[in-house]
């Protein structure tokens, strides 16, 4: 019984004290993460009403195109949830899902809707809002 309790200690042992090795991200997984923290990033400088820091992560033409939708709100709570991500040739497209809460001159208003973000270039920037821009709220 003895030698039986040593013979399993000694194969527990040896299993346990490989090396492992770690698995690297692939490359997809990482430009879907710095798209969608670019995407958060502007999430983030539109609530706070950041111009510099929308600007910072799209291009001139999107830049404009957010700056010129975007309507007048007192506070502003909006959630994005990654939802696919399609490469496509340069560039990549995000679908997010989004819920947001605006406050304006004392009426609140909610809206939820799916929206398509065009990313390219290094580092990435949004080069268009392809479909349900979050930021033209409230109507």
């Amino acid at each position: 019984m003895r030698k039986f309790l040593i013979l399993s200690l000694m194969l527990i042992i040896l299993a346990c004290g490989g090396k492992k090795q770690i698995k690297q991200p692939s490359l997809e997984y990482l430009y879907t993460t710095e798209a969608f923290k670019v995407v958060d990033e502007i999430r983030l400088s539109y609530q706070n009403k950041d111009n510099a820091g929308i600007r910072k992560n799209c291009s001139e033409a999107a830049y404009r195109e957010i700056i010129a939708s975007i309507k007048p709100f007192d506070k502003v709570e909006l959630e994005f949830t990654p939802v696919l991500v399609e490469m496509e040739g340069d560039g990549m497209r995000l679908y997010v899902s989004w819920n947001g809460k605006w406050s304006y001159l004392g009426k609140d208003m909610e809206e939820r809707g799916l929206a398509s973000f065009f990313l390219r270039g290094n580092p990435l920037k949004v080069e268009k809002i392809l479909r349900g821009n979050p930021f033209k709220y409230p109507d």
